[in-house]
This record gives C-alpha cells, sequence and structure tokens, in this order.
C-alpha cells in the first residue's frame, strides 16, 4: 500500500465498500489531517481506538509489558522517523484469553517537516502461531529440565540427597508452594521428605490407604497422577498441618516400581484450580524416573544399613563405628562439645555359654543390647564393638554424667529377664569423656574407655571405672543418687 495515491486513500474514508473491504481484510487507516479512523475488525476485538494513534495511546486492552513499544512505535512514525514498522502484540480480551496481532505500520503522504498524512496498520491473527511457539518452548523446557533432573537424581544413592535433588528440580517444571514424599508401607503413607513444612510438624506423618477414598488412596491404587483443585470441597480426608496458608490444590505424583505402587509426590498449592493438564503430562513423563531413582536410593540405602548393623542384636557393628561413629566423632570435635564413651563388658560371659549353651548366649546379647538401647538418648551410639563388648558413644557428655548413664546400666542389667527363669549377668564398664581436638581420634578415646574397663574388672567385676593417668580406683555408689538427672 506504499504506493497507493493519496486521493484513493481519501476515497476509503467516504466510500463505504472500500472501508468494509479495507476492515475485513485486517485494515485499519488513521487520517491525521482530519482525525478520522478506519478500524479492522480484529483491531476493535482487540479494544483499539482512534486514540491510540491521534492521541499515542496504548490500548487499555493490551498487555501492559506492549504498552511502550507501542506507544514508541506511533510516537516515531507521527514525528516522520520512519514510515514503516512493525511488532507483536498481545490483547486481553473481555470474553477472556490473549489475543496475539502482528501489526505493520505505513506512513503515507508526507506533509510539511515529513509528518505523514495517514498511518495504514495491518493486523495479522497470530495467536495459534504464539501459543504452539509457547508450547514449543515448554516442550523444550520440559525436556532440559528432564535431563537435569535425570542427571541430578543419579548422581548420588544417598536417599536423603536423592529426595532432596527430585524436590529441588521437579520445582523448576511444576510448580508448588509444599510438598511431601511419602512411601507406602502395607496400607500407610508414610512422608520421609517434605518442602515447605516445618520437620517436626511432618516428620512420621501417616497417611492409611486403606478403606477410604481420597485423591491419596486413589492415586496409590490406579497408579496415575491425580489432581483435585478443591481439597476443601472433594479431598475430605486433607490433613491441613501447620497455620499457615490453607492447600487449595493438590497433585499427587504416585511412585510405581515394577508395577507395584511404592510411595507418592504430593504437590500443595494454596491457590484454587491450580493443577492443569500440562501438569499432569509432566507428572507422567517424570513419574517413572523418580520412582526408579527413589528405589535405587532406598534399596542402596538398606544394604548400607545392613552392613552396619549386627545382626544378631540389631544395633551396629564395627563397620557402622567407622562409619557413623566417626561423624558422630567429627561433629562432637566441630561443636567442641564433649563425647563420652562407655566400654561395657558381660561378666563371665564364657561360663553362659558353657553351662547353657550359645543359643542361650546370644538370647542374652540380645536382651543385654535391647537393654542398653532402651536407656539411652537417641542422640546416642551403641554398637556391638565385638564377642560379649559393646561400646556407647554419648555426645555431650561430661566425665560425670557418663559415669551416671554407666552406673545406671550396671545396676539394670542384671534385673533384666532371660527365659522367665534366669535374669542376665552383670556387666562391667570403662568410661572415658573428653572434647575432642582437631589431632584427636575416635580410637583413642575407646582405647581409654577399654583401658578402665580393664580397671574394672581386675577390681573384681559387676562395677564401673573411669579412665585415669593414675592408678587410682574408686566406687561409684556416691553419683547413683544423680543418675536421675539422665
Amino acid at each position: 500500500m506504499r504506493d497507493v495515491p493519496i486521493p484513493i486513500v481519501e476515497a476509503l474514508f467516504t466510500d463505504s465498500v472500500s472501508r468494509s473491504l479495507l476492515t475485513l481484510n485486517g485494515f485499519s487507516a488513521f487520517d491525521l489531517e482530519g482525525r478520522q479512523a478506519i478500524l479492522s475488525e480484529r483491531c476493535e476485538e482487540a479494544g483499539m481506538t482512534q486514540d491510540c494513534v491521534f492521541d499515542i495511546k496504548a490500548p487499555a486492552s493490551m498487555h501492559e509489558a506492549d504498552k511502550a513499544s507501542f506507544i514508541s512505535i506511533v510516537s516515531k512514525l507521527k514525528k516522520g522517523e520512519t514510515d514503516r514498522t512493525d511488532g507483536s502484540f498481545r490483547f486481553l480480551l473481555e470474553k477472556g484469553g490473549v489475543l496475539w496481532l502482528d501489526l505493520s505500520f505505513q506512513a503515507l503522504g508526507q506533509v510539511e517537516g515529513g509528518v505523514p498524512h495517514f498511518i495504514v496498520i495491518h493486523d495479522e491473527d497470530i495467536t495459534r502461531l504464539q501459543n504452539t511457539q509457547e508450547e514449543v518452548r515448554e516442550r523444550l523446557m520440559e525436556i532440559d529440565s528432564l535431563k537435569d533432573l535425570l542427571f541430578a537424581i543419579n548422581k548420588s544413592l544417598d536417599f536423603d540427597e536423592t529426595i532432596s535433588r527430585i524436590i529441588e528440580h521437579l520445582h523448576r517444571v511444576i510448580p508448588f508452594d509444599r510438598a511431601t514424599v511419602q512411601l507406602l508401607e502395607g496400607t500407610v503413607l508414610t512422608v520421609i521428605g517434605s518442602y515447605g513444612y516445618p520437620s517436626t510438624l511432618v516428620k512420621d506423618l501417616k497417611f492409611s490407604v486403606r478403606g477410604v477414598d481420597n485423591p491419596s488412596s486413589r492415586a496409590v491404587a490406579t497408579r496415575r497422577p491425580i489432581v483435585c483443585n478443591d481439597v476443601v470441597k472433594d479431598f475430605k480426608g486433607f490433613v491441613q498441618v501447620g497455620e499457615r496458608s490453607a492447600v487449595q490444590s493438590w497433585l499427587g505424583i504416585p511412585l510405581v516400581y515394577e508395577g507395584r505402587a511404592i510411595g507418592l509426590f504430593a504437590l500443595d498449592s494454596f491457590k484454587p484450580d491450580f493443577y492443569n493438564d500440562r501438569h499432569v503430562r509432566i507428572a507422567s513423563n517424570l513419574a517413572e524416573h523418580i520412582s526408579i531413582a527413589v528405589e535405587h536410593a532406598r534399596q542402596h540405602s538398606m544394604i548400607k544399613e545392613e552392613a552396619r548393623t549386627d545382626k544378631l542384636t540389631g544395633i551396629a557393628n564395627r563397620y557402622g563405628l567407622e562409619t557413623t561413629g566417626q561423624e558422630l566423632f567429627l561433629r562432637t570435635s566441630k561443636a567442641d562439645q564433649p563425647l563420652g564413651v562407655l566400654m561395657l563388658d558381660i561378666d563371665l560371659f564364657k561360663k553362659v555359654n558353657d553351662s547353657k549353651g550359645h543359643g542361650y548366649g546370644d538370647l542374652v546379647l540380645k536382651i543385654i543390647a535391647s537393654g542398653i538401647q532402651q536407656s539411652l538418648r537417641t542422640k546416642d551410639y551403641l554398637v556391638r564393638y565385638g564377642g560379649e563388648e559393646f561400646l556407647v558413644l554419648l555426645p555431650e557428655t561430661t566425665t560425670r554424667e557418663a559415669l551416671v548413664v554407666a552406673e545406671r546400666l550396671r545396676e539394670r542389667i542384671p534385673s533384666l529377664d532371660v527365659d522367665g527363669r534366669s535374669t542376665c549377668p552383670t556387666i562391667s564398664i570403662g568410661v572415658f569423656s573428653g572434647v575432642p581436638g582437631a589431632q584427636d581420634l575416635l580410637h583413642e578415646f575407646i582405647h581409654r574407655a577399654d583401658l578402665a574397663l580393664y580397671d574394672a574388672k581386675q577390681a573384681g567385676r559387676n562395677r564401673c571405672r573411669v579412665w585415669s593417668p593414675k592408678p587410682e580406683f574408686y566406687e561409684t555408689k556416691e553419683v547413683a543418687a544423680d543418675s536421675k538427672d539422665r
């Protein structure tokens, strides 16, 4: 239209047939001298008015991010700084949705100072093209995120680290305000990881999937992602945890391994009607990979835990001491806190085996291990050191406190019932406590407790001794009254 004579353009404003053809074919014309305007059907639908050009105003319906560009283009055309340009703009429709228009601007008929007489705009609806391109971009982002997720979760077989990595990368492709990871044990889902929740509120939180009909049980039963966009109405059994914003929408991603459900990823949003088909599609694509990573990490953790566990008593073994025990020792050293060490030995255990058999002796070992464990704090660490010897690591425990614990164990163990006819034999205990320095070794602490145990046995057994660089022994009856402190 650049070479169309001005009289022909002027005639467009008076000839109804020409006006109709112009508007139907996506042309809008603005007579800057006579302040007349013809708007195409699409421009009218988008909410454009003649003031958009005459007064250089962006349409109210135009997306905020596009308004500055529109004003700049019209301003340059009217000043004669350019005679042709184009741009793509978004319009928010009254009926809902977004209309994308590609607008080509043409200035015609220069007057004084190069200012144009007319501005003609041709529009093209590119909404479908933009939506397609956006979908392609989203799919490419999903593919990249999937690659990142697969790479991240396969970098480690540590269970807790795997769960953290999955949550972190999943958050990049599926938005959520809070999330929980739940493992299925029989008919109960147990929370073993979370995002956005205080750990104290959700740790070991359990949900039954037997005899209930809710999105969680459906996701587990069907082994397919389930969306609930109004949990108050549709999820009667949903548990709102904490006092923060209430969850409105929920997406459950079942973890399925070799055809069986092993758990559930539950994603929560504070917004109603939040999750859509795209989120479900992403979840479906990721679910199998996440399930495999979780199950492999879980199996690896179980194998590691089995390697650290004494098969007879169920407590830690020497390998556990060399791994978990060393980690505890290092944490204590960094915190500059005392670490108490108890070395326990069952008195005359060989006579027990010789007189009542090794089966009875094994039972005694299990009962004593259980009795010790029940008397300790959760942060204490019990090890079967070898044969009839047990080792206890007591974080944040001074010498006197460790001695109180030792005396309490010494008094309790002989009262434990074995088979309804006999009780456990007595024990001797060596005690040591100190604040680990940077150059100290755990086995040095253990050696000192072992030397104190030797002193206890030499002194007649059934007693506790504290390690001392001097050969001094003392009875511990005087501290028995303090046992209530621990």
